[in-house]
């Protein structure tokens, strides 16, 4: 008898438990099991090939930085290598960034950052230098008009910071990472665009995306940097209800 009063009171205790914890948190898994996240990959480089580079272009702002593929173990990559230099690989693509929701990840690892004699600050020319920045492109019918998203590797400033470039209030600059990387890891990152884009410049794109870039340079501080890229992928989110 005593047993089975035991066992009875350890039930209750449970099912109460159970309730509980349904109770304060029943709202976030329904939510969780009911929405799944897909994204639909448009456009993936994966680096893995020696001519992988031959689909990108190249735009030259002042001297040419060497970008060459690069094999480590079981990692394919880019390495980037500047020294006083500043030149953009680039690729036309189109994504639709007025009724989808796009979004961009890549790979990137930092070997040497530019040395600044100033505060890191977005928004100077003086010494606008970073060892690693992605792009996203909404080109414009007058190219002044033209947007861009600009992803940077910061050495100082925190991540999340938000600036506009000195050349132009159409480019918007975001810290998507930031620190010295000492132990040279790669990190990843997962960006939605669509809401990057409408934190940093407080509206939705009127303009599809026609491109994405990356770029390494150092023409400012006159000194030199090395980055790595890689897993670059395009593609589209949605957000779909499990109908089991």
């Amino acid at each position: 008898m005593k047993k089975t009063l035991t066992s009875l009171f350890l039930i209750i205790a449970l099912i109460i438990i159970v309730g509980i914890l349904f109770f304060r948190y029943g709202s976030f898994f329904k939510r969780a099991a009911k929405e799944i996240q897909k994204i639909e990959v448009i456009k993936y480089f994966p680096f893995s090939q020696e001519n992988s580079l031959k689909e990108w272009e190249e735009k030259i702002f002042r001297g040419k930085v060497i970008y060459r593929i690069e094999k480590n173990q079981s990692l394919d990559y880019v390495r980037a290598t500047s020294n006083k230099t500043a030149s953009a690989l680039y690729y036309r693509l189109k994504l639709d960034a007025k009724r989808k929701s796009p979004v961009i990840s890549w790979k990137w690892n930092v070997d040497e950052f530019p040395e600044k004699k100033g505060e890191e600050n977005l928004e100077t020319e003086k010494e606008d230098d970073f060892a690693a920045r992605v792009y996203v492109i909404f080109p414009a019918f007058f190219f002044t008009n033209s947007k861009v998203l600009e992803y940077i590797w910061a050495q100082t400033l925190p991540e999340g910071l938000i600036g506009t470039s000195p050349y132009s209030k159409n480019i918007k600059l975001i810290v998507a990472r930031s620190g010295p990387n000492k132990e040279k890891k790669w990190f990843t990152e997962n960006r939605d665009i669509m809401a990057d884009y409408v934190k940093a410049f407080g509206v939705k794109p009127e303009y599809d995306i026609g491109a994405v870039a990356f770029m390494t340079n150092t023409e400012h501080t006159g000194t030199s940097a090395d980055a790595m890229y890689d897993d670059i992928s395009l593609g589209y989110k949605e957000d779909k209800k499990d109908v089991r």
